[in-house]
């Protein structure tokens, strides 16, 4: 599981001076194009074609023979004193299985990858016992004790009493419950009791659930439970954190993590597309595009969130400093007597995020089509 050093690390890749080797390499054994590891040949045929210097070339091709990949990717950054390799299990749309490049970090499908498969929390509600488990990048992992703190023997006492039946407990919201009290001051009672407990177990458990999101540095939430309790429970969240996803239950509460990890890859990227394009419609009303416009005010420090497209064309000049223009006598006069290179505007975008401290957000499928289409292919929300 990419950890939040890794993350890190990539990011911090951005301002490395190069030349560095920047290869992703898809070498998922499930892919006839990867019988027989012919993810070697496609490696050893880009990097004699990149000119790659033999110090280099040796080093990543023994890795490469040495260290079989046991994911569907592999991303390698190799340069003097650096070797960074990373095995995600996910699939990147790369062209004819490889992407490469040597000169500055080339980071844009990582970063895709990073953004499409945000580290997320997912919170497994149930009567008996509420379960945590953090998804990233095709892999899963639950945190055990993450609620250990909270009383759920409350929790199922209170649910005794609501059900007035043995056996398995059922807590406040649960479908069908009924209550022992019946009628006048009695009921009221039982009712104002149930709401008052109800309102402390979820801010005790919003409490816990902030504090591991925080220390594991997700942001990005994610329920499964029966409807009312996951959307009781949304309703007690803090202000600060992202609307969660609200997903199906789970089959039953002791679903492994794996078929969790099936749940959240089959539902999430429908809701994340629906998501894109309301961006896109927020945009439309409060925000800029074309890429001209977009490249200026980024400079400016004026765009908070860039949206870009995967499949995103056309080059850029850039200047020794980062300072980029979208033609060679644009950039010079950022630098007047530098050399200036013409570089793609896909290579160019995550230093220049970086730089001006806005985060870059990759949109897929109608968002994607339409960011191109209606949109001049890119697009940002301003900060001012």
């Amino acid at each position: 599981m990419l950890t939040q050093a890794q993350v890190r690390s990539i990011q911090d890749l951005v301002q490395h001076p190069g030349p560095v080797l920047s290869l992703y390499l898809s070498t998922n054994p499930a892919k006839e194009e990867n019988a027989g590891r012919a993810y070697l040949v496609r490696a050893k045929e880009k990097m004699k074609t990149l000119e790659v210097p033999k110090e280099i070339f040796d080093k990543v091709l023994a890795r490469l023979e040495e260290d079989r990949p046991q994911a569907r990717t592999r991303v390698i950054f190799a340069g003097e004193n650096l070797l960074e390799i990373y095995d995600l299990q996910v699939d990147l749309p790369l062209s004819d299985g490889i992407e490469a490049r040597w000169g500055q970090p080339y980071l844009t499908p990582l970063l895709y990858a990073i953004d499409e498969h945000e580290r997320r929390a997912v919170v497994l509600v149930d009567q008996e016992k509420w379960r945590l488990f953090e998804v990233v990048m095709g892999e899963i992992e639950e945190l055990e004790g993450a609620f250990r703190a909270v009383n759920f023997e409350e929790w199922r006492d209170l649910g005794e009493d609501a059900t007035a039946a043995g056996g398995r407990s059922a807590g406040p919201g649960a479908p069908g419950h009924v209550g022992r009290a019946s009628g006048g001051s009695g009921k009221d009672h039982f009712s104002e009791r149930m709401g008052e407990w109800t309102e402390r177990f979820y801010k005790e458990m919003a409490h816990h659930l902030v504090e591991v999101m925080k220390s594991r540095g997700i942001e990005q939430l994610v329920l499964m439970g029966p409807d009312p309790d996951t959307k009781n429970f949304a309703a007690h969240l803090p202000e600060n954190l992202p609307k969660p996803y609200i997903l199906p239950s789970a089959p039953h509460p002791r679903v492994s993590a794996g078929e969790i990890l099936k749940i959240v890859e089959r539902e999430l990227p429908l809701l994340e597309r629906e998501r894109e394009l309301k961006l896109l419609e927020q945009i439309r009303e409060n925000g800029v595009s074309g890429v001209d416009q977009v490249i200026s005010l980024l400079q400016e420090g004026r765009i908070h969130l860039l949206v870009a497209p995967w499949k995103l064309e056309g080059t850029v000049f850039r200047c020794p400093s980062g300072m980029v223009g979208m033609t060679r006598e644009a950039a010079q006069a950022y630098c007047p007597g530098e050399a200036v290179e013409e570089v793609s505007l896909k290579e160019a975008l995550p230093r220049l995020a970086q730089a001006y401290g806005a985060r870059l957000e990759f949109v897929h499928g109608e968002a994607e089509e339409r960011l191109l289409r209606e949109f001049g292919g890119l697009a940002g929300l301003l900060r001012w």
